[in-house]
């Protein structure tokens, strides 16, 4: 969104630029550079703020409002400089309120189109009330060569066309998302999916980095699940990822990642937890798990649910995302060799001794 801002900007500051260049006593082009300019070090600064990982919702709602008030105040200054009917009956410069409103759509908070839109209806409906109480619109010294006359009704249809226009960005929003949200669940379990997991996990990892805070990740699998398919039939098999699904819904946090990782397996994300932490929440879920009782119609074993872990913290287990899932990988593959139905965090367990 931020570099696709900058080239808009970066385009619309070439016809004023070309203009003061050929008339640069002309005051109403000597301000609609200024105005350009100044939306262009907006652009600049939000870029700069993204790479260096400093976004925040409020920079998506500033800047938004930021757009829309500086097409607002170059109408303002184009009537009061250039005379009441160059603000009002603008013929390019309140067509940009359409660009800034189709920006907001890309931020993908529907949020933020709807201030954006109301912030740009409210401003302009101002201008137009200001400009019919302060001046005679119909006064015959006025020169309506450039601007043409004042009517009523087009002003009216501008405000509808602003209207439309942030409900169509909202549209836009809206549709995204849901797309975005079916891409990203896994349609089974209703948790996310692998997708969801790498996205999430990659925008962790980098905040944990940047502030410094741990970030554990852990890799579950169903112990013996292929036994539940040959033994119970799929729907079983189902019923068992959907109810250990649902337990790492209920007993973890809102900001916790959790996803179906592949097949029978699960990942998660748990930002702002040491391993110790994060061993512990995880053991509590593997006991609770085990202590559940499947209804399995058919009495055949297993019936016992069970699941292993590997757990793995940054930065003390690895520096990179990829290093944290490949050590939790390998204490998952030491949790099913120390028996399964345990967490491993650390070194690998020794085996049970044979009785």
């Amino acid at each position: 969104m931020a570099w696709a801002r900058l080239v808009v900007t970066s385009l619309l500051i070439i016809t004023p630029t070309w203009k003061i260049i050929k008339e640069p006593d002309n005051p109403i082009y000597v301000l609609g550079f200024i105005v350009t300019a100044v939306a262009f070090a907006a652009a600049v600064t939000v870029r700069w703020l993204l790479r260096k990982g400093r976004y925040a919702t409020w920079i998506g709602f500033s800047s938004s409002s930021l757009d829309v008030s500086l097409v607002t105040i170059a109408l303002f200054l184009f009537t009061f400089i250039g005379g009441p009917l160059y603000g009002v009956n603008s013929k390019v410069t309140f067509e940009v309120y359409f660009l800034a409103l189709a920006a907001t759509a890309l931020r993908y908070d529907g949020r933020i189109c709807a201030v954006a839109g109301g912030l740009a209806m409210a401003q302009y409906s101002a201008l137009v009330g200001l400009v019919m109480w302060r001046y005679d619109l119909h006064d015959p010294a006025l020169d309506l060569r450039e601007t043409g006359i004042f009517l009523l009704v087009d002003q009216v249809t501008r405000l509808i066309l602003l209207g439309s226009a942030t409900l169509l960005a909202m549209l836009l929003v809206s549709r995204a998302q849901e797309l975005q949200n079916a891409a990203s669940t896994d349609p089974l379990t209703g948790i996310g999916n692998r997708a969801h997991f790498d996205r999430r996990a990659h925008a962790e990892h980098e905040r944990a980095r940047r502030h410094r805070r741990p970030l554990s990740v852990a890799l579950i699998d169903v112990d013996h699940f292929k036994q539940f398919n040959d033994a119970h039939g799929h729907g079983i098999g189902d019923l068992v990822l959907v109810t250990v699904a649902s337990m790492f819904n209920r007993a973890l946090r809102q900001s916790d990642v959790v996803a179906r990782y592949g097949g029978e397996e699960f990942a998660l994300v748990l930002p702002e937890t040491d391993l110790e932490s994060a061993r512990t929440k995880v053991d509590l879920i593997r006991g609770t798990l085990e202590a559940t009782q499947l209804d399995l119609p058919d009495g055949k074993e297993p019936s016992r649910l069970t699941i292993s872990a590997g757990v793995a913290v940054f930065p003390e287990d690895g520096n990179t995302l990829e290093l944290l899932i490949a050590v939790a990988d390998e204490r998952l593959l030491a949790a099913k060799r120390a028996g399964r139905n345990r967490v491993v965090s650390g070194e690998e367990p020794k085996a049970p001794a044979a009785n």
